[in-house]
């Protein structure tokens, strides 16, 4: 048996980031840059730690050219790139013979690539919210539906 499995239930005002990151609402995304689809990378991951990890690519390729990201909770790799104006996504996963890049290969324009990031935040939100409408009540939540990143 699990030791928390005697732990009092977490009232969802007191749970934490990590909560929203690591154990709670799990989906399925969509995500599709230019001619590539990521779906297949993003299989059943926590929204929030998706949407952060895409801002955290973002916030890397102001200052620099390549930025490489896994999700909390599996080793993945994302592999960001920045040319100019012109950002670049491919996955890579490991298996016991090495790592290997999915066949996805996505580009578009920064601009278009920072309003995704943007709205993946507001659609990860709304998503939550419709949901478990009690989750408005959370300070983390609230924060980033006030804030938006500068929560995070």
């Amino acid at each position: 048996m699990p030791l928390d499995a005697f732990r009092e239930p977490t009232v969802v005002e007191e749970l934490t980031q990590a909560a929203f990151i690591w154990d709670n609402f799990k989906v399925d995304v969509s995500l599709r840059i230019g001619n590539g689809d990521f779906s297949d990378a993003a299989t059943s991951v926590c929204v929030l730690d998706f949407v952060l990890m895409l801002q955290a690519a973002r916030v890397t390729l102001r200052e620099d050219r390549r930025a490489v990201f896994e999700l909390s909770d599996r080793q993945d790799e994302w592999h960001f790139t920045r040319d100019k104006e012109l950002i670049g996504l491919r996955t890579r996963y490991a298996t016991r013979e090495g790592w290997h890049f999915r066949p996805a290969e996505g580009h578009c324009l920064a601009r278009e690539f920072d309003s995704l990031v943007e709205q993946s935040l507001r659609d990860a939100l709304a998503l939550i919210f419709s949901r478990q409408p009690v989750t408005r009540q959370n300070p983390y939540l609230q924060a980033l539906a006030s804030n938006g990143f500068d929560a995070a």
